[in-house]
Formats: C-alpha cells, sequence, structure tokens
C-alpha cells in the first residue's frame, strides 16, 4: 500500500469518525467540537506542529475571508477522509507510470513478472520429478 503525506490531503473533505476538537491558531483554544460522522471541512492546508501534523480548515466564508483557520490535530482513529481510497490508487498509478517510464515497458513487466514465470517453470521441470519419486 503507498504511503501518504499530509500533502496529499489538500482539497479533500475531513469528517469525524468520533468527537473532534478544532483548535484555534493558538492551538490551545478549543473552537468547535464534532461528533461522529460530521463534516468538519475542506483541508486548505497543513502544518508540523509540536504535537504532530494539523490540517488547517476554514469553517465559513467568513473565516477565509478574514483569513481565521482552525487546526484538527491529525489522528488516523478519529478522522476519516472519504476520498481516501481514490488518493491511494492515483498514488500506486503513478508510481506504476513512474516505473514504467524508467524502465520501459517491456522491463517494468519482466521486474514485475519474472519471478512468477520463473518459478512457474521451475515447478513445472520439477514437478513431475517429485511426483515420480513420491509414487516409488
Amino acid at each position: 500500500m503507498p504511503t501518504i503525506t499530509a500533502d496529499k490531503l489538500v482539497n479533500h473533505d475531513l469528517y469525524a469518525k468520533t468527537k473532534v476538537e478544532v483548535l484555534d491558531s493558538t492551538f490551545k483554544k478549543v473552537v468547535k467540537t464534532f461528533s461522529a460522522g460530521q463534516r468538519i471541512g475542506n483541508i486548505y492546508s497543513w502544518i508540523q506542529g509540536k504535537d504532530g501534523i494539523y490540517y488547517m480548515i476554514y469553517l465559513t466564508k467568513a473565516d477565509y475571508d478574514n483569513l481565521n483557520p482552525v487546526y484538527v490535530l491529525h489522528n488516523p482513529f478519529k478522522l476519516d477522509v472519504p476520498d481516501l481510497p481514490n488518493i491511494l490508487q492515483q498514488i500506486a498509478d503513478k508510481a506504476k507510470a513512474d516505473k514504467i517510464e524508467k524502465f520501459g515497458v517491456v522491463g517494468y513487466y519482466l521486474q514485475t513478472y519474472l519471478p512468477y514465470i520463473v518459478g512457474a517453470v521451475v515447478i513445472a521441470i520439477a514437478l513431475p520429478s517429485i511426483i515420480k519419486s513420491i509414487k516409488k
């Protein structure tokens, strides 16, 4: 499974799996609390804080206009990004495309499937001998 970084979640909606508290820019004052299933908002950006990664979200258009974001501490047990499967698929597709570009189509598929082909050939050659020795 591909690794995902916070920058890949920008412009995707964030939902609460359990109770989630959003903080002001001091990272101390709770601005709002969301319960399970509620949409917190669209991830505008992220920052690395002393406690970990925080997602920056504007709750309303007025907050955006006044540059008044809230911050949500990353916690995979409390947060959900419904687009995550699509994001992971895009990462995997890009990795595959990069490998094909690097090795060429034939090289990529040989590198990917050659171990299985060799294994099948070895089994095909060895299997009759193994069956013959078992029957004796």
